[in-house]
């Protein structure tokens, strides 16, 4: 003879999805305040001195290489038609140097010549060809100049503001705009120094704004603390790229070694004002409501203590409207039932 309340047994059975409790390390968390920021924020400047010809708007995105600002090349190019016309100029010399040189190194084979003479015009030919070097190299850095008045996108992003406006005379090392990518995303976040002892690269944490929560990985940790403070610096690479840069969030991380504990989903827990309970499936399909205390969280879970093994299973979907002892159709049961 059953000994289910009769409201129990007179209910149908209720379809819920179901999660099997776990055993895992798990460690209490303390919140710490952070700011989304991108890896990639430049304020680039102009390599050269010259006149403004334009300049991209706020809001334009580019790829890298693309072309963000342009200076009035005209100048440039006139030297360069300046520099080429020297290098002609040299070679020229050069030329007939190499010429005088032939002649006067067969007059000297039958002495019709002095030696001085002919050792000066190979010194001067040397001369020259250092010259020539020194047009030439002089010729590269203005074609590299060229290229530099053409100021171009050293990584996709997108303009937040312009320092300049096309028309303006561009200074050497003055900033033209601001370019960022809004992809490159990173927290920074300001923590505690004691807790560069429990937290490590590379180690997962939650990250929440108070509307979304994700996972974000520990990428780097300064392990030097602010003399007044006693606060340190974090960067975590989140798993999602759906955050805004400058947006503030706030960061579970681990004050201390964790502890080996049982847990389950955190949708599997029913919150009330005077307790918080799981509803146990049992091997006859029926939801046995178990009282739980709660712990701390680790990600999609949160460690409890309670009436509970390791491969039960408990309701993680439909316990809200559950009551004790009522039938239910596991639709998503991972371990055998005890």
């Amino acid at each position: 003879t059953s000994t289910l309340p009769v409201t129990a047994l007179a209910q149908p059975a209720v379809s819920v999805e179901t999660d099997s409790v776990t055993r895992e390390n798990v460690a209490p968390t303390m919140n710490a305040s952070g700011v989304v920021v991108s890896r990639e924020d430049a304020a680039i400047a102009s390599e050269l001195n010259g006149r403004l010809e334009w300049i991209a708007e706020v809001g334009d995105r580019f790829k890298q290489g693309d072309t963000i600002a342009r200076l009035d090349r005209h100048l440039i190019e006139l030297e360069e038609r300046e520099r080429e016309a020297s290098i002609q100029a040299l070679k020229a010399n050069l030329d007939w140097l190499q010429r005088q040189t032939n002649r006067l190194e067969e007059l000297a084979t039958s002495n019709n010549t002095a030696h001085s003479e002919l050792d000066e015009t190979r010194a001067r030919y040397l001369v020259l060809q250092q010259e020539l070097t020194q047009a030439e190299v002089a010729l590269e850095r203005t074609r590299y100049d060229l290229e530099r008045a053409t100021v171009q996108a050293p990584f996709d992003g997108v303009v937040v503001s312009r320092e300049m406006a096309a028309g303006e005379y561009a200074t050497e090392g003055r900033s033209l705009l601001r370019l960022v990518n809004t992809l490159a995303l990173e927290v920074s976040v300001t923590a505690p120094l004691r807790l560069a002892r429990f937290n490590k690269p590379g180690d997962t944490v939650q990250l929440s704004n108070g509307e979304m929560v994700a996972e974000a990985r520990i990428r780097s940790l300064v392990e030097v603390g602010d003399l007044r403070s006693h606060m340190m610096e974090l960067r975590l690479t989140p798993t999602t790229s759906e955050w805004l840069i400058g947006e503030a969030v706030q960061i579970e991380l681990p004050p201390a070694q964790g502890e080996n504990s049982t847990t389950v989903a955190r949708d599997s827990v029913v919150l009330r004002d005077r307790s918080n309970y799981v509803y146990l499936v049992t091997e006859e399909s029926t939801a046995q409501r178990v009282s739980v205390e709660l712990g701390s969280g680790i990600g999609e879970r949160i460690a409890i203590r309670g009436a509970l093994q390791p491969g039960d299973t408990v309701v993680v979907r439909g316990a809200e409207n559950l009551r004790d002892g009522q039938k239910v159709n596991a639709l998503d049961q991972q371990v055998t039932m005890r």
